[in-house]
């Protein structure tokens, strides 16, 4: 009987032993798995708010745009289809609206355009709402003319290399002299003349490779 009671307190210890062991396994096993539950939670979030902010980013660079002669711009004026207008902006640089006659545009941004005439349309309107996008840039435009796929107009959203022109417009033509392109520039009222060898651009010569400025004419003969 005496040799009975130590092994029973014995048995009893380790049972004790064997629970607490179980019961911090679990405590971590869970604490372990909450952890895993947040961190996905905690890479939405900021995936989220990058693009959130690339969104604030483009929008901001579309309203900054400023408008310049030739320009067409949507003029609309909440809740009233007869003064939203499509107009496009004169050589001098004024528009034509209704109630306001002629008002000047050329240099403002279309957020500033939108402000100013929120403040203009307030004499006729109650509490007016106008927003102005940009439908056609024209002001910022360059030329191509010659042997080119497609010779015409087309606008300068970026900086823009003479050599990208010509991919733009097709490419050159198999008749077109490389070696004699140049590119036409109105400069302090004259027109100067750029020449632009085809051959040593493609061929890694990055220096001859003329950045275009709005106006521009790149003549391919």
């Amino acid at each position: 009987m005496h040799s009975q009671v130590p092994l029973r307190v014995l048995l009893a210890g380790m049972l004790l032993a064997t629970c607490s062991m179980t019961g911090n396994t679990q405590q971590i096993a869970a604490s372990d798995a909450k952890g895993a539950h947040v961190a996905p939670s905690t890479g939405t979030d900021v995936t989220n708010r990058g693009v959130s902010q690339t969104a604030q980013l483009t929008d901001n660079s579309s309203s900054q745009y400023t408008i310049g002669v030739a320009d067409i711009l949507r003029v609309n004026v909440w809740k009233n289809a007869d003064l939203s207008q499509t107009v496009t902006v004169a050589p001098d640089g004024f528009v034509s609206l209704p109630l306001l006659g002629n008002v000047n545009v050329a240099g403002l941004s279309t957020d500033q355009l939108g402000t100013l005439l929120t403040s203009k349309y307030a004499s006729y309107v109650v509490t007016p709402q106008v927003t102005v996008s940009v439908v056609d840039i024209r002001s910022r435009a360059v030329f191509v003319m010659g042997q080119v796929g497609k010779a015409g107009s087309y606008p300068l959203l970026a900086p823009t290399t003479v050599l990208q022109l010509i991919a733009q417009a097709g490419g050159l033509t198999p008749f077109a002299k490389r070696k004699n392109i140049y590119v036409l520039r109105a400069s302090m009222g004259k027109s100067e003349k750029i020449p632009f060898n085809y051959i040593k651009v493609v061929h890694g010569d990055i220096h001859s490779n003329i950045v275009l400025q709005p106006g521009d004419t790149v003549i391919v003969p």
